[in-house]
């Protein structure tokens, strides 16, 4: 197995010897994601920024999740020869997932590289920290397919994930951008959009309560959301609205009478939503950042700690707030009593300080790496970003004013 990962790893840069003659597009900046089939709303918000900013951008779009299957595998390969093309005539590339030929590709000197992950915190272990786990990768293959090489930058959330990132990408400090993701605007200024939405595709939930479930991703496994659905109270005051992972199946025959408004992404039912049941997913900061209450249901915490492993201590951090049982977490969130003092000082602790638009900041980046040297232009940037977030209180993010 490991001769044909590593004879891969040589075919693909022998092709890309060649396709490197191709000139390059100065104004080319290529988005790469493999979290979804269709373009995801970080990449969405802030291409069209770019080219409000620079209308001479050229922006290619290349979205494919590498599902299992021959024919998926198939289809993958040709995506990837695809964004190999344009890895070699693009000035600029961004990515929110890991994308093999970004890693294991010898680049031009003067393509940047940009990671702008999914997940707006490092919440749980994931990459180099989970390799060898069940939920993981295998650690062979990570690190002949060069898992996370080559990036230039990696955005990130809040500076107490640091640590994280740093063990997660296998990266120094230095290369960290603490701004946030572009979604993050989108859920700050966009809420009243988001509420016209929802009540006009969903009217008869007009005046209930709605109770958002988002577990996070848990590889090889079927979301059943059972237990949680028979203990929770459908009483015509109140709706449960389950969102799953992208990448997770879920088990419908458990899901009535849950419902998923699929018809609009989770980030719209997270605005108009009352409160957010999560477990290890890094919904929990975009809860934060709009002050919604968090409960977590840790009913395989043990397991997960051994498949996966977890950053963050949330019995340490919410301790009033975890719950294995469905009917007890079900009674405090009908309760409606929630500790927003502490609360409050999670918030502070692990939001990013959010003096600006992360939007803006990122794509301001991407415009100053297309028209000069990348390592000046990302040096000034994150030394321009640690300068204001050394002076702001951390007292001012937005979360502790809108609580």
């Amino acid at each position: 197995m490991r001769i044909a990962v590593i004879l891969l790893r040589w075919v693909m840069n022998f092709i890309y010897f060649f396709l490197k003659l191709c000139p390059t597009d100065k104004n080319k900046v290529l988005f790469l994601s493999r979290q979804s089939n269709t373009v995801t709303e970080d990449i969405d918000f802030l291409s069209r920024r770019l080219v409000e900013l620079k209308p001479e951008t050229n922006i290619v779009i290349i979205t494919k999740r590498a599902d299992k299957g021959f024919a998926s595998m198939l289809e993958y390969a040709f995506v990837t020869l695809k964004s190999m093309y344009h890895l070699a005539t693009a000035s600029v590339c961004v990515l929110d997932s890991y994308w093999p030929a970004v890693s294991v590709l010898h680049h031009k000197k003067h393509l940047a590289v940009i990671q702008m992950w999914h997940a707006m915190g490092k919440i749980k272990k994931s990459g180099y920290q989970s390799l060898g786990k069940k939920f993981g990768r295998s650690d062979m293959i990570a690190r002949e397919m060069r898992m996370h090489r080559n990036y230039d930058v990696v955005i990130a959330g809040g500076r107490a994930f640091n640590p994280f990132y740093c063990a997660s990408f296998d990266i120094e400090s230095d290369i960290l951008y603490n701004v946030g993701l572009p979604r993050m605007d989108k859920l700050r200024e966009g809420q009243d959009e988001a509420r016209r939405q929802f009540y006009e595709t969903y009217p008869g939930l007009r005046g209930k309560k709605i109770v958002l479930y988002a577990p996070t991703f848990r590889k090889g496994q079927t979301l059943d959301p059972k237990a949680l659905v028979d203990a929770f109270n459908f009483d015509g005051s109140q709706m449960l609205v389950i969102k799953r992972h992208p990448n997770q199946l879920l088990n419908y025959d458990s899901l009535s009478p849950a419902i998923t408004c699929h018809k609009v992404p989770t980030s719209t039912v997270l605005s108009v939503c009352d409160c957010v049941i999560t477990d290890y997913s890094a919904i929990t900061i975009e809860a934060a950042l709009l002050g919604k209450p968090v409960y977590f249901y840790l009913f395989d915490y043990e397991d997960y700690l051994d498949h996966n492993g977890l950053n963050v201590k949330l019995f340490d951090e919410f301790p009033d707030c975890i719950f294995r049982d469905p009917a007890e977490l079900v009674a405090a969130v009908e309760s409606g009593e929630y500790d927003m003092d502490n609360y409050r000082r999670f918030c502070r602790k692990y939001l990013p300080d959010l003096n600006g638009r992360a939007t803006d900041k990122i794509a301001d980046l991407i415009i100053d790496c297309m028209e000069r040297d990348k390592h000046d232009a990302i040096s000034e940037h994150i030394a321009r970003q640690n300068q204001i977030d050394g002076a702001v209180d951390s007292e001012d993010t937005v979360c502790a004013q809108s609580l």
